[in-house]
């Protein structure tokens, strides 16, 4: 039985002009397609992302990194968005109460004039599966396990393994190229948005003789929540500070009158 709940979501079409034959979209398809529009109706909650990567070369460890992806969200006006690389911040943004400040690292936060630029840094960075799984994209396989429930959240429970490589499709081994070799894990899906609210997912890929093992894991929690948000006080900058902010813009009337010799 499919989910009335996802509505417009399932048959990724609302429009009257559908051929009565389509066949509408399965929740795990849906999944695939949604943006932090969709994450966002979930209301506040927390959520944690992290994605652990290793490559061995002939059975030894050449190089590994975990990067994490952590945001406590309560509205497109109340957010902290925070990325970090083996423990390390890399980059962190606030939004909250009319605040607009963000930082490098662990360097000084730096005020805004809005906060289009934060809600943008959400808007493309949120999605791990995407960044963990993406030479994946078309060899994932869904199982149905079930339904469930997460953090108070009615969901549908798949066992995830790697699609067999259609015959017309397949391609000689490049040595250049990463290529699936296995995918493992489970996935709960949210019944009403289809966003992902918990994953475990091992997925590995080789060239040549190197191997590449990722893990991901993605939590959400404290769905319905209020999330605990405090921006730093930073001086916004004098009038002078914020011009140079302004990108210059030229007239169109005549050569720019810095580039003449």
């Amino acid at each position: 039985m499919r989910v009335l709940g996802l509505g417009c979501l399932l048959t990724l079409s609302c429009g009257g002009n559908s051929a009565p034959e389509e066949i509408p979209a399965t929740i795990e398809q849906v999944s695939h397609k949604i943006t932090y529009d969709s994450v966002a109706r979930l209301g506040p909650h927390h959520a944690i992302s992290s994605i652990q990567q290793s490559d061995m070369r002939d059975g030894e460890a050449v190089h590994s990194t975990t990067e994490s992806i952590d945001i406590a969200w309560n509205s497109w006006d109340s957010f902290h968005f925070q990325r970090a690389l083996d423990g390390e911040a890399t980059f962190e943004v606030i939004v909250h109460q009319s605040s607009f400040v963000s930082r490098n690292g662990h360097g000084p936060w730096t005020a805004e004039l809005d906060g289009e630029p934060a809600r943008l840094d959400v808007y493309t960075a949120w999605n791990a599966w995407d960044e963990a799984l993406g030479m994946f994209k078309d060899r994932i396989q869904y199982e149905e396990l079930g339904t469930s429930t997460v953090d108070g959240r009615d969901t549908r429970h798949f066992r995830v393994s790697l699609l067999a490589e259609p015959k017309d499709k397949k391609r000689k081994k490049r040595r250049r190229v990463m290529l699936p070799v296995e995918l493992e894990g489970e996935v709960h899906l949210d019944s009403a948005t289809a966003v992902r609210l918990s994953a475990d997912i091992k997925a590995v890929a080789q060239q040549g003789t190197v191997r590449r093992t990722i893990q991901l894991q993605i939590r959400r929690s404290r769905i319905g929540q209020s999330q605990p948000i405090e921006a730093p006080a930073v001086q916004l900058g004098t009038p002078g500070d914020l011009l140079k902010k302004i990108p210059s813009r030229r007239s169109g009337r005549g050569p720019d009158p810095t580039k003449l010799r």
